[in-house]
């Protein structure tokens, strides 16, 4: 059993740990590639740097409330580890998705990423699964590609669609 604040402290440290891999690939990888610098418009980098602070300051706050708020330890819900098995297994979707990404490409891991979260979420039909995350994968390709003119990894086959 684990109590609710302990809870709200794992959540915290692995959001601070995101935060900070956000600014440590914006200072080595990104800069490197030379697209953490410039304007709003040209530069890679602040997007991430934005959501990054925003979620920063979220659990700050968070954290704050949490140490100064006045909880009675009866009122303190208790989560049990196997309540935990769907949050730990799409965070580990997302980490074989991210792990995957570079090598096979966006094509190649996005719609069966998204498929995987839909089964770990509890949906069951495969057709509708397939269906809808085809046509989640291709629509965000567009929207990246050809409207925000973003290149998406094409992995070792160099993937790309040509819009």
């Amino acid at each position: 059993m684990i109590s609710a604040k302990h809870l709200n402290w794992i959540v915290a440290l692995f959001l601070i740990a995101v935060v900070a891999i956000v600014f440590q690939q914006i200072s080595t990888s990104m800069t490197e590639q030379g697209i953490a610098t410039g304007g709003p418009y040209d530069n890679g980098a602040a997007y991430p740097r934005a959501v990054a602070i925003v979620i920063a300051a979220l659990v700050i706050l968070q954290l704050f409330f949490s140490v100064f708020a006045k909880i009675d330890t009866e009122e303190v819900q208790v989560t049990s580890l196997a309540q935990l098995k769907r949050p730990v297994s799409v965070l580990l979707v997302f980490a074989l998705y991210v792990a995957l990404l570079t090598t096979l490409g966006y094509h190649l891991t996005t719609a069966p990423m998204i498929f995987a979260l839909m089964w770990v979420c509890g949906a069951r039909s495969h057709v509708k699964q397939v269906v809808v995350a085809i046509a989640i994968a291709f629509t965000f390709a567009y929207i990246f590609e050809k409207v925000l003119n973003v290149v998406l990894p094409g992995g070792m086959f160099a993937l790309n669609i040509p819009w």
